[in-house]
């Protein structure tokens, strides 16, 4: 089993809440509505050219300039805003929150002796974030983009991971978030792709479908693996 990060098994705290905070270190005062307006702005600016996804995903001094240009407008508040969103939120474990159904999903597979996998498109070496939530010890292994050169669609990562889990494509289930990222790399090489729909961070992931398609029981009775009333998911091969 192969799982994207972001959006898929983590979410993140609030980006307008860190704003207030890290402002306030630094002697200014900003309203959370001031800052939910400025993080909604920088959102609207950044480049949603798929090329300058994959380019930043590929190195971490790529991924660190594309962020600090992407989050430059908030030195405006202070000096060193910039700076601070980025180490300490976007590339901070302490930012990244397990879905309510990620726990037991993940101990439920490995009970069932499934090998796991994290295949992410990322710049900083999120096993910190797994080790701070308590599940690195059930991750085998991670590829990670920018340790790679790499990036999703490319699929020579998740061949990759299927090679050192000591699996074929064919029978590995990849889980994500993005169709074209995700679907994409796993299409190529064969491997089946579930794609779930968002969900707010610290909510129940949808992740119920995981079990299911392992064959394993989803648990429907307990809280950490309902799925969201709304939640729909698409299986592509």
């Amino acid at each position: 089993m192969l799982f994207d990060n972001g959006g898929t098994l983590f979410g993140r705290t609030p980006a307008a809440e860190a704003i207030v905070r890290l402002a306030a270190e630094r002697g200014v005062r900003i309203t959370l509505a001031d800052a939910q307006a400025r993080w909604r702005g920088l959102k609207a600016a950044k480049s949603k050219s798929p090329e300058a996804r994959l380019a930043r995903n590929r190195s971490a001094a790529a991924h660190r300039a594309a962020y600090l240009a992407s989050y430059g407008p908030l030195d405006d508040i202070c000096d060193g805003l910039a700076v601070a969103m980025y180490e300490r939120y976007k590339t901070s474990p302490e930012t990244m929150v397990p879905y309510a159904d990620t726990r037991g999903t993940l101990e439920r597979l490995r009970e069932a002796r499934v090998a796991i996998g994290i295949v992410s498109n990322t710049g900083w070496d999120i096993r910190q974030g797994y080790q701070h939530a308590g599940l690195a010890q059930l991750i085998e292994v991670f590829v990670l983009s920018h340790e790679h050169g790499r990036a999703k669609p490319d699929p020579a990562l998740i061949r990759h991971a299927c090679d050192q889990l000591g699996v074929e494509p064919t029978a590995t289930l990849m889980v994500g978030n993005d169709a074209p990222a995700d679907g994409g790399a796993a299409s190529a090489v064969g491997c089946p792709c579930l794609i779930l729909p968002p969900a707010p961070a610290g909510a129940p992931r949808g992740l119920a479908h995981v079990l299911a398609l392992a064959g394993l029981d989803s648990q429907a009775g307990d809280p950490g693996h309902s799925l969201p009333a709304t939640a729909t998911a698409t299986l592509t091969s």
